[in-house]
């Protein structure tokens, strides 16, 4: 009995020591187990955050956006090409030429005209003509100096502005003006006129340049004042009795100027032509009375030399009457051009010869 006791005792012993070591064992492969999961899941996070971070450093670098975006750049250049195929800073040569860049150019044109007739230096203006205006208006420089005649320009204005078309030196336009011009005698006399002029102006390296004048209508006088000098008086009976016969000459001018018939209508043609044909008259009986007088005054000489250019000076007054004729292009406006001519040029040689041939 005891014996079994013991037996007993021993076997359950036996059982309780192998129940802790199975329980041990349990816990020892748990523990095992725990660690190598916990190893996989740091090295799955290991992995993950690398792949996190070459993401992020993929995104940080821009380079997937940078190759779109210069695919996009390249498009869009490549459409901006397709779209505006010149270069946008090239501008034509007439691009920016306008009615301001017109006005510019004659107020340079009237200034050094005027400097130019009053001076005598065609230089003044010159830097602004072209073609047949060039040598136009250097002839009329020459001319107007050595008569001393003197303009002074009271106002102008461009009252329109057109492209006119191309020419093989550039594009070609029509600047019309109005212009109110005062013209001095040498003896004071002074006529303002209201003028209406069509210039002809070429662009040639951005530069515009005037190469022709034209009438573009009718010439009003606005106002005209008498001569102004007055005849030196000196105590020679001699001289008292010449010096009285320019004075009275240069009285008749004075009183036929303002005795010259006026057309009743000057936007009418046929009122100017009338008008013009009857001054003309009046002055060429006066320029017969000048010329018979200087015969009586001059040498032999003297008025040998004043017929040789009178002749050519009565060529030239009818060459630019049938000028202005042909260019009117015919009709009333043409003859009453002509007549116009004809009445001015020969009211001026009056004043010329009286001026520097009376004695």
């Amino acid at each position: 009995m005891y014996k079994k006791g013991v037996f007993l005792l021993i076997t359950a012993i036996s059982l309780l020591v192998s129940g802790c070591q199975q329980e041990e064992k349990v816990d020892s492969k748990s523990r095992e187990t725990g660690e190598v999961s916990s190893q996989e899941t740091s090295d799955n996070s290991a992995n993950k955050a690398n792949q996190d971070s070459n993401n992020a450093t993929d995104n940080n670098t821009g380079e997937p956006s940078t190759i779109k975006g210069s695919d996009h750049g390249s498009a869009v250049h490549k459409n901006s090409n397709q779209q505006n195929p010149t270069n946008s800073n090239t501008v034509s040569d007439d691009a920016f030429v306008t009615k301001d860049t017109a006005a510019l150019v004659m107020a340079d044109y009237i200034n050094g005209l005027t400097t130019a007739i009053n001076t005598g230096q065609f230089s003044n203006v010159a830097q602004v003509l072209k073609g047949s205006l060039y040598s136009d208006q250097q002839s009329l420089v020459s001319n107007l100096y050595k008569k001393g005649i003197k303009e002074n320009w009271v106002d102008y204005s461009v009252v329109n502005f057109t492209k006119a078309g191309n020419s093989s030196d550039g594009p070609l336009y029509n600047i019309q003006t109005v212009e109110t011009v005062s013209v001095i005698q040498p003896d004071g006399s002074q006529k303002t006129n209201k003028y209406n002029w069509m210039y002809t102006a070429v662009l040639i390296n951005n530069q515009l340049y005037l190469t022709d004048i034209a009438k573009n209508g009718p010439i009003t006088t606005v106002s005209k004042t008498g001569p102004t000098s007055s005849t030196p008086s000196t105590n020679s009976p001699a001289t008292t009795i010449t010096n009285s016969k320019k004075a009275y000459y240069l009285d008749l001018l004075e009183q036929t100027r303002t005795s010259e018939v006026q057309p009743v209508n000057d936007q009418i043609d046929g009122d100017r032509r009338q008008a013009s044909g009857a001054n003309y008259q009046m002055w060429d009986q006066v320029l017969n009375d000048i010329y018979g007088e200087l015969k009586k005054q001059l040498s032999a000489s003297e008025m040998n030399d004043l017929k040789i250019k009178q002749r050519q000076w009565i060529k030239d007054r009818d060459a630019a009457s049938q000028k202005e004729l042909k260019e009117a292009g015919g009709g009333t406006l043409a003859y009453a051009e002509e007549a116009r001519i004809l009445h001015e040029m020969t009211r001026e040689r009056c004043y010329e010869l009286v001026t520097y041939y009376m004695k």
